[in-house]
């Protein structure tokens, strides 16, 4: 009787096993490349586009992406307000149990191509609008979100304004000329194994490719609060790889790495010795509310920023950077090599008085920094008063500790090789573990727990 089960059991189509892993009492729909918007929405009957399935979905529903490209339009623009386009506008919300869910199929990567869209010229662009709480975006790629405008401006692919709890994970957004990932509104989101890389615009601006980071946290809402971005990526983006300016919310970035942002995007992603100028060029600017007197705009409790794990390389501008922060920021393990200055403090006096100090109440613990002997590029910690900060067991001690200082060589990571940083994720988008930078073992940065480390 048990071999019959067991035979039995084998003969269960996959599609059926996919659908016992959906949430319980939802929906689950599907779309294709192939697919005709007429259809059920079944796995054997797809849909063609996504705007289609999800007027036919409710809270707590999933709809399943095969794997192509989807080539998006303006006729599938879901929601228009006087600033933005709204391409995919998800405004239903799920439950923590049931999020509502769009996800790439497993074992297939969609690819959503917004290049085509044109509009009327006077929108910005959202590719993805998180708009509601309990939503879950996985899997695919987001390309070419175009923007249309003059001046300073911008498009996004993923733009959270609304929803809480929600859940953006494995996706890649690239080779456009929005930011990745831009979020203003919501608690408790998790950013997890995404990856921003390949964007500049050189039209709304000409070619300085300002306003286009990897990932934007500007959060309004002082109470906004435990919103995570973990183990992702941003690089060749052409202003800053993760940008907190005008943040009123804590974030934490645990186990991110920024390289190679502030230049114009090189036709193979993987290039490392093509550098052209483009814009701002920080790695990690984590706050700051702008140095125009009269028109910042500062919370009566500036957040504590927690960023620990890490990875700053050869950025055009900063690695780590307080960007004229009104507070201190908590910075733990982390590892920077050939910045412009790999950990710059610098703080903005108060909020009535615009001009930069040495950054106070900062902590800096574990940290590492590695510089060539360049007068150009390179320096370890820079504008940090190391009285009103922190600094404790790094490898550049406060002038006061009484620490020996670490002079860092290549010979005490597992490697330098930048190469490295493009390592493919797998098909839930977790990274292999990267030896770049990584502690060799018997090193005196593994002795002493410096740097970052893959737990």
């Amino acid at each position: 009787m048990k071999s019959i089960i067991a035979s039995a059991l084998r003969l269960i189509p996959a599609a059926l096993l996919l659908l016992a892993s959906a949430p319980l009492h939802s929906k689950v729909l599907y779309i294709s490349p192939t697919g005709s918007d007429t259809a059920p929405g079944t796995i054997t009957a797809p849909m063609a586009t996504l705007p289609a399935a999800y007027a036919r979905m409710e809270g707590g529903d999933t709809i399943y992406v095969r794997g192509g490209t989807y080539r998006v339009t303006d006729e599938q623009i879901m929601k228009v307000d006087p600033t933005y386009a709204y391409v995919f506008a998800l405004e239903k919300g799920g439950t923590p149990e049931h999020r509502t869910a769009i996800m790439g199929y497993p074992g297939e990567r969609p690819v959503f191509d917004f290049s085509a869209l044109q509009y009327d010229g006077r929108h910005r662009f959202s590719g993805f609008l998180l708009g509601a709480d309990n939503l879950h975006l996985r899997n695919f790629d987001i390309v070419g979100v175009p923007v249309r405008l003059k001046g300073h401006t911008q498009s996004e692919c993923v733009s959270a304004r609304k929803g809480s709890n929600c859940i953006v994970e494995n996706l890649a957004m690239h080779d456009g000329m929005a930011i990745g990932y831009y979020q203003t509104a919501g608690s408790g989101n998790l950013v997890l194994n995404c990856d921003a890389y390949n964007n500049y615009d050189d039209y709304s601006e000409g070619e300085y490719g300002g306003n286009v980071d990897g990932f934007g946290f500007h959060l309004g809402n002082p109470r906004a609060e435990g919103n995570v971005i973990r183990n992702c990526r941003a690089w060749r983006n052409s202003d800053d790889g993760f940008d907190l300016i005008n943040c009123k919310a804590p974030i934490e970035f645990d186990h991110c790495w920024a390289f190679y942002n502030g230049f114009k995007p090189t036709a193979d992603p993987t290039d490392t010795t093509t550098f052209q100028s483009a814009g701002d060029g920080n790695g990690f600017k984590a706050g700051g509310y702008g140095m125009k007197p009269g028109k910042t705009k500062c919370p009566a409790v500036c957040p504590e920023h927690y960023i620990h794990n890490c990875v700053a390389y050869r950025n055009k501008a900063n690695g780590i950077y307080a960007n004229h922060h009104l507070g201190g920021c908590r910075w733990v393990n982390n590892t920077a090599w050939d910045n412009r200055a790999n950990y710059n403090m610098v703080n903005r006096k108060s909020e009535r008085e615009v001009v930069d100090v040495p950054g106070y109440g900062h902590y800096l613990e574990g940290n590492v920094s590695y510089t060539f002997t360049d007068t150009v590029r390179g320096g370890h910690l820079v504008n940090c008063d190391p009285v009103r900060s922190t600094v404790v067991n790094n490898t550049f001690p406060a002038p006061s500790s009484g620490e020996a200082p670490v002079e860092v060589t290549a010979e005490m990571f597992v490697s330098t090789d930048p190469a490295l940083l493009f390592l493919p994720r797998d098909a839930d988008g977790n990274l292999p573990v990267i030896d770049f930078l990584r502690a060799a073992p018997s090193s005196p940065l593994a002795t002493r727990h410096l740097g970052w480390s893959e737990k």
